[in-house]
């Protein structure tokens, strides 16, 4: 994984690893030169989750969801 070779991203508290993985993605859909609403949905969508942090799904629950969808 490349996460072990960046021993100081592990060591990140798990609030700062989440805005990370924000900031990865946001890269990730830029550098694909994906579809500007793509761009402006996510961005949407981060300013609601800012909102109400609450109504948002944990990674692991999404996860599961998807895992269970997919083997079904």
């Amino acid at each position: 994984m490349i996460v072990e070779r960046l021993p100081e991203v592990l060591a990140l508290p798990t609030a700062e690893k989440e805005i990370l993985a924000e900031e990865l993605l946001n890269q990730v859909v830029l550098e694909r030169d994906k579809d500007p609403g793509l761009i402006e949905l996510l961005r949407q969508r981060l300013d609601e989750h800012r909102a109400e942090p609450e109504t948002g799904v944990r990674w692991e629950e999404l996860r599961d969801r998807l895992l269970k969808r997919r083997h079904a």
